[in-house]
């Protein structure tokens, strides 16, 4: 039987009083590919925050069974300050840097890596250039690479899909699919119609976390955005039929 990476129980957490999650359990596997989604203010960032030890819990706990996992991140582009004078690479760097406290210099082994990651993302011509000068996608891109430096086994995606093209979107998806293959991997978005094809499985966040073992989106599930989707379907031309708004 597999052991899980995170086991999360019954976990409690919010902001000063006020509880935004509330008796959240969940186990994260290293073949996962968890989408997660719900509405604004549901507790999807505050659930990430809280796995990545960032947000403290009111209640409840977070264990390791297999050892503490090595975590990657990749925050919401509405989070990047970019007019930080950081270049790409070493933005990139810095992800390295985080767990070399008493050698704040990469040696050539890690700028190799560095430089690996930036061609495999399709973003090498650009390493000298500030983050400021980049697209939306060529940052997400950049932070990935980041979030990638150390590799992780479980990596965290706030809806890495917000202000990017179709273009980028489609070759992110392309690249987690193959990540997914080596290291767990969760997804936030709020774009469940998109998402849905390429998770394995879906937790809906509304203070509450409702865990579905499939990808497979219902009305059940729907219900958590408050919302009269009846039925989203897959196929050439991906489509919601909707039931009427009071």
């Amino acid at each position: 039987m597999s052991i899980p990476l995170v086991k999360i129980e019954n976990v409690s957490s919010g902001y000063f009083s006020e509880t935004v999650l509330r008796e959240v359990d969940l186990e994260i596997f290293l073949s996962d590919f968890i989408g997660v989604i719900g509405p604004n203010g549901g507790g999807k960032t505050t659930l990430v925050k809280t796995i990545l030890g960032i947000q403290p819990l009111f209640k409840g706990r977070i264990t390791y069974p297999s050892g503490k996992p090595r975590m990657g991140y990749l925050p919401q582009i509405s989070q990047i300050d970019k007019s930080f004078p950081i270049t790409v690479r070493d933005l990139v760097g810095s992800g390295l840097r985080a767990r070399r406290r008493w050698f704040p210099h990469l040696g050539s082994d890690q700028k190799k890596q560095v430089d690996t990651l930036l061609e495999e993302a399709g973003i090498a011509s650009f390493a000298s250039r500030p983050i400021g000068e980049l697209s939306g996608g060529q940052i997400q891109k950049a932070f990935l690479c980041r979030a990638l430096i150390n590799d992780p086994n479980l990596l965290i995606l706030d809806e890495p899909n917000t202000f990017v093209d179709k273009g980028f979107e489609k070759e992110l998806y392309r690249w987690l699919k193959e990540l997914n293959k080596k290291m767990a991997i969760m997804l936030i978005s709020h774009d469940i119609g998109t998402i849905s094809p390429m998770v394995k499985t879906i937790a809906c966040v509304n203070v509450n976390l409702h865990y579905h073992p499939s990808n497979q989106l219902t009305e059940d599930i729907l219900k958590v955005y408050n919302c009269p989707v009846d039925l989203i379907a897959h196929g050439p031309v991906p489509h919601r039929v909707l039931k009427d708004h009071e």
